[in-house]
């Protein structure tokens, strides 16, 4: 222990001033002829010279209680029997234990204090290294993947890094997304030329149709027969269009370079369904309570979007209900509604059309669902959010275009 050190230390000191001065210098003019004793101000330390008739053999150190002044103090004492010209003495350096203890206590305060700080100051720093260490591999997750809503928006640029499996994690990825984009464009391409080489067929088959009904000799059954025919092409001349608009919008073909008035264009769209409306025994309110010009837009896209949800909304909604068309700007977005009161839409049914689906399996007869896949790809394609709120009361399409 440091403790017993400092004594033996101590101890060594006096026998040196002994040695040197001899042993006058603690017994002339002491009240104890036969011995010495010192004791500090506070009763910490104490140093004690004592004459032995009996010698005997000692160098030892150990704990011993004293009383001073009533009071018990311990100390940790350093005892050793020495001689010196021919008479031996007993010396005892003794050292409070309680001054031992505020010691101790102080250097494990210390102790403490020091090692919490380099846990700190180690948590810190290998956190501002680790930081720096992945720095590339957070670029790649968060330029290349977090925020890439379709595939071409990857971008194939190589992330600047020194470390090898970072780079070959970069080199990874842009190998794994060019084939996604290879994969997607072929689908794509795909749709767009069967859209364009069905729509032949289909006209001539539409205009031998509308030929057939000038014949005179066709009685009422056939006749019938020819609506169905012409319903049927018409459904799938429509199906051919949602089919080519979703290739061009997926293909990137159209341009956002337009700033569209939305208090203007929602105008028009009202004027327009106003009557139809009417016709089916609906009420369409317009409440644009905000003006707002929407930039680097499209006006004609905005247009079918907006479009697609009234429509939705006054094919599905009660007879007698009302539709209303709310427009309203806050603080980060613009907010488009179109509310109707009719039956929800199924959770299975938006959760196919929000993850991409365009065949829907419980589309119904008189719909097939590539209305609400338009709105959904429309929107990704302009960067505006779409929240759908559904439920017995009616459904409420929420367009959000961003204020910046």
């Amino acid at each position: 222990m440091d403790i017993d050190a400092e004594l033996k230390d101590k101890r060594d000191q006096i026998l040196a001033i002994i040695r040197e001065d001899g042993m006058e210098e603690f017994f002339v003019g002491n009240d104890s002829p036969g011995g010495f004793g010192s004791y500090n101000i506070l009763k910490e330390e104490y140093v004690l010279l004592e004459r032995l008739e009996d010698p005997f053999l000692l160098d030892s150190i150990f704990n011993e209680e004293r009383i001073l002044d009533k009071v018990t103090v311990s100390y940790r004492v350093c005892a050793y029997v020495f001689s010196f010209e021919d008479e031996t003495y007993l010396m005892e350096i003794g050292k409070s234990l309680e001054t031992i203890n505020r010691i101790f206590d102080l250097l494990f305060r210390i102790i403490i204090f020091l090692l919490l700080a380099f846990l700190v100051l180690s948590f810190f720093l290998d956190t501002i290294f680790s930081k720096w260490l992945i720095q590339p591999f957070r670029k790649i997750i968060r330029d290349k993947i977090a925020h890439i809503n379709e595939p071409q928006q990857f971008k194939h640029e190589p992330v600047k890094t020194s470390t090898k499996d970072f780079r070959l994690l970069d080199d990874s990825i842009s190998h794994m997304m060019w084939r996604i984009q290879k994969a997607f464009n072929q689908e794509r391409v795909f749709i767009s030329h069967a859209s364009h080489e069905l729509k032949t067929p289909v006209s001539i088959l539409q205009t031998k149709i509308e030929a057939f009904f000038g014949d005179e000799t066709l009685n009422e059954r056939e006749m019938e027969r020819l609506m169905d025919m012409q319903q049927t092409i018409q459904k799938l001349k429509k199906i051919i269009n949602s089919l080519l608009l979703l290739s061009k919008v997926n293909n990137a073909q159209y341009l956002k370079t337009e700033t569209v008035p939305l208090h203007e264009l929602v105008q028009e769209l009202f004027e327009e369904w106003e009557p139809l409306a009417e016709d089916r025994n609906l009420e369409l309110n317009l409440e644009i309570r905000d003006e707002f010009d929407a930039k680097s837009s499209n006006g004609s896209l905005c247009h079918i979007m907006i479009q697609n949800a009234l429509s939705n909304a006054m094919k599905y909604s009660y007879k007698g209900s009302t539709i209303k068309l709310v427009g309203i700007l806050g603080p980060d977005e613009y907010q488009l509604s179109v509310l109707n009161e009719g039956p929800a839409i199924s959770d299975e049914l938006m959760d196919q059309v929000a993850s991409g689906l365009v065949f829907l399996k419980d589309a119904k007869k008189e719909s097939s669902g590539y209305g609400l896949q338009i709105i959904y790809r429309i929107a990704s394609f302009l960067g505006v959010g779409v929240r759908v709120e559904s439920n017995s009361s009616g459904t409420k399409f929420i367009f959000c275009f961003p204020v910046t």
